[in-house]
């Protein structure tokens, strides 16, 4: 299929030749070649898992808790994503130590990528039926703790597989499947609302539509029982855990993500209420309102992601990219905060893409490259997947404080303006790291 299977005893390159590769080693030998069945495959994978989950975040999840509890929906909606964060916190690294460690005649990630993805399915279907807010705590919290188990085994596919030489052009596109997938599963919500029913289940059928065709296409790491590190209390604790003594750049890039992740979080998560709040949308107006924002953001950053990423690839430099990045969106939470139309809201909109098309040309490249371990490439991946998740947690938690500024419980420009400071502070971060330009 154009893929590498590693194993114990070496790793075979589109050339043929056999190559030795160490056990439990997951950097694709010199040479290795993945095709563009293996991309399209990952890629389809990929948009379907987050097709299914981010749009719940951004506009169908906010409206269950509205049709639930519309008397106090923000600090409802704050308990389930809140909750929500915590099981993704705690899930993804146990289980990606897990699939270091799985011996499975099927593969090592294989079989959390098919539990997680039919998990998923059911976990939606409960999400779409509860009918008080401890049931939505509960229905999220099962989504999270699905879709975590499937990144688990789909994350370090790329590190597993892909040489250096593709790094950068299979992360770019793999990057901008989360983009695609809030959009494509805004486009459904808007679409099929009011039934909330099928704008949250039709996305976790396409996710395992998606994901069944890569269980197909991958030929998974196999690793031997004789090489198998043992699985103790200790490592489940580790699994948490990078020393940045020893890997200070991994340390600097990590903290970067968290902050800027905690920047675009400030916006993205209650974007739904501040249009409902700022433009007088409804629960039936606002998923076109939300679909439109989300078309353009993703233009743009499908249009910029491309641009910088050759940029990127010519200059061969990924830092001065994070600090564009950051200082275009903090630009737009500037814009959005305090935007009294609809149009000036588009157009804050649209900077904010060109931001993330900036980050994203660069972001997994980056990573792959501060990996502190290739022997532990799923627990590793999931520590630099905690960046991703606590914003979700913290950020949620600490809402309401910035939105009662000033006594209305609405302070929207204060809420944003505290995602742009943190945004640059990730940027300045990203200039510690040494081994990447």
């Amino acid at each position: 299929m154009g893929t590498i299977e590693p194993t114990r005893a070496a790793a075979v390159a589109d050339d043929g030749a056999a190559r030795p590769q160490g056990a439990g080693t997951a950097l694709a030998p010199e040479g290795a070649h993945v095709g563009p069945g293996f991309i399209r495959a990952i890629t389809g994978a990929y948009f379907g898992t987050w097709l299914a989950l981010l749009p719940a975040t951004t506009v169908t999840l906010a409206l269950r808790v509205q049709q639930i509890a519309p008397h106090h929906k923000a600090s409802a909606l704050s308990l389930v994503l809140t909750t929500g964060a915590v099981v993704a916190l705690l899930a993804q690294n146990i289980f990606g130590a897990l699939s270091d460690r799985t011996t499975s005649r099927f593969g090592m990630r294989r079989p959390w990528i098919t539990a997680g993805a039919l998990l998923g399915v059911l976990s939606l279907g409960l999400l779409a039926t509860a009918s008080s807010v401890p049931m939505m705590v509960l229905a999220w919290a099962l989504v999270q703790l699905a879709f975590n188990i499937l990144l688990a085994g789909l994350n370090p596919v790329i590190p597993d597989h892909v040489p250096s030489a593709q790094m950068g052009r299979v992360s770019a596109i793999t990057q901008l499947t989360s983009q695609l997938g809030v959009v494509g599963g805004a486009f459904l919500a808007q679409l099929f609302l009011p039934d909330l029913t099928l704008a949250i289940l039709l996305p976790g059928l396409v996710c395992l539509a998606g994901v069944g065709i890569f269980m197909f296409v991958l030929r998974d790491r196999r690793l031997d029982p004789a090489d198998r590190r043992p699985l103790r209390l200790k490592t489940l604790v580790l699994a948490y855990w990078v020393n940045p003594r020893t890997a200070p750049d991994f340390a600097w890039a990590w903290l970067s993500r968290f902050l800027i992740f905690c920047g675009s979080a400030t916006l993205a998560g209650y974007q739904t209420y501040f249009l409902m709040s700022r433009f007088g949308y409804t629960q039936s107006t606002v998923g076109e309102a939300v679909f439109k924002v989300l078309l353009i953001n993703t233009v743009a950053v499908v249009l910029t992601s491309v641009l910088f990423g050759a940029i990127s690839d010519r200059l061969r430099r990924r830092k001065p990219f994070v600090m564009i990045s950051a200082s275009i969106l903090a630009l737009a939470h500037v814009l959005a905060a305090y935007s009294h139309s609809m149009p000036t809201y588009l157009v804050a909109t649209a900077i904010g893409g060109i931001a993330t098309g900036c980050y994203l040309s660069v972001d997994m490249a980056l990573v792959t490259e501060v990996l502190p371990s290739r022997d532990e490439t799923g627990k590793d991946m999931g520590v630099f997947h905690l960046a991703n998740v606590l914003p979700q947690t913290l950020v949620p938690a600490v809402a309401p404080l910035f939105l009662a500024i000033g006594g209305h419980g609405e302070n929207y420009p204060a809420f944003f303006l505290a995602g742009a400071v943190m945004g640059i502070a990730g940027a300045l971060c990203i200039q510690r790291v040494r081994s990447v330009r």
